[in-house]
């Protein structure tokens, strides 16, 4: 009797059996190898694989049962639903985890600066912090006026990303500090940490961006730019030209297809509003923030230039398939 496939056991059972899970397993151990800002201090063990698929299953079996049972119609495509559905919980895994990471970064900044305090117990707020020497009320208000506050602090600073540190920082200790300070200055107000998260994560994007590496490629990545760069000089990094074409690489990994596509193009918006197709002032939004995301992965640093011709040439051939 041939083996029943998964197509054909998930029917008959209308549930996951073994056959589904055991290609359920395989799925995990080859997708979350792309996401090394998931890996374990010691790298991947069984165990860790086989909580990540308790964790998955728990999570998930209830609406992938029910879309597997909707969709699928072969054994090929209940592999690729799977596929999808694992890759994009692995990603949210990853997002969450960036933000216990921005967290645990302010949480030690604040602590260490003389420039804040929590309020003390027995008042209102207590355990929030608050610009240090200061009575304010808790803040509780709109977080926009926060994310422009922490917008307007001038010459951040952000380390340079590399894959050994898996994730690409916020900014280095002053930066942190300083718009830290903004932001409660424009709260007029204690706030907890994960208010201040909030505004960080918003002012920080990139750094909820989890790295994304093929499963046949493993490359750290590092650009710069500044306000009013060229697109040569928004990827222009790295004077080592041997490590030119894995850097590009994995800088092109860093950034979704629309904006891969956009590169070629930051000059000309134009372009953009034909690419995209949005107004000129949405074009130059969507410009600028991409602006921000390259010069947040970069950091600062005076080896800028060299393997941006290599960045733009990938995501040119990006553009050209538009």
């Amino acid at each position: 009797m041939p083996a029943i496939s998964t197509f054909d056991e998930l029917h008959e059972l209308g549930h996951f059996g073994p056959i589904c899970l055991s290609l359920i397993y395989k799925l995990i151990r080859e997708e979350v190898r792309r996401l090394p800002v998931l890996s374990p201090a010691a790298g991947w063990q069984e165990a860790d694989l086989e909580d990540l698929l308790g964790d998955f299953l728990a999570d998930r079996i209830e609406p992938v049962t029910a879309n597997l049972l909707a969709q699928a119609k072969n054994d090929d495509s209940v592999g690729k639903l799977l596929r999808t559905s694992i890759r994009y919980w692995l990603i949210d895994r990853a997002r969450k985890t960036a933000v216990v990471s921005v967290g645990r970064s302010l949480e030690k900044v604040l602590a260490e600066s003389g420039a804040f305090e929590t309020v003390p117990p027995g008042t209102e707020g207590a355990g929030r912090w608050r610009l240090a020497d200061t009575t304010v009320q808790p803040w509780s208000g709109p977080v926009t006026p926060l994310v422009e506050a922490a917008y307007s602090v001038t010459n951040i600073k952000i380390p340079k990303w590399n894959s050994e540190t898996r994730r690409a920082p916020v900014a280095d200790r002053a930066s942190i500090e300083a718009v830290i300070h903004a932001v409660l200055t424009a709260a007029t107000g204690s706030m907890d940490v994960a208010q201040l998260v909030e505004v960080f994560t918003a002012r920080f994007p990139v750094v909820l961006d989890p790295v994304v590496v093929s499963l046949t490629a493993d490359a750290g990545s590092e650009i710069a730019v500044g306000a009013h760069s060229s697109p040569e000089e928004i990827v222009l990094a790295y004077v080592d030209d041997a490590e030119a074409t894995s850097t590009a690489e994995a800088i092109v990994g860093m950034l979704n297809p629309q904006e891969r596509r956009m590169v070629p193009y930051l000059d000309s918006p134009g372009e953009i509003q034909t690419l995209l197709g949005c107004g000129r002032s949405q074009a130059y939004h969507h410009a600028a923030r991409l602006r921000e995301k390259l010069r947040q992965l970069v950091g600062d640093g005076d080896d800028v230039r060299s393997v941006g011709s290599e960045v733009i040439r990938l995501c040119s051939g990006a553009a050209e398939t538009r």
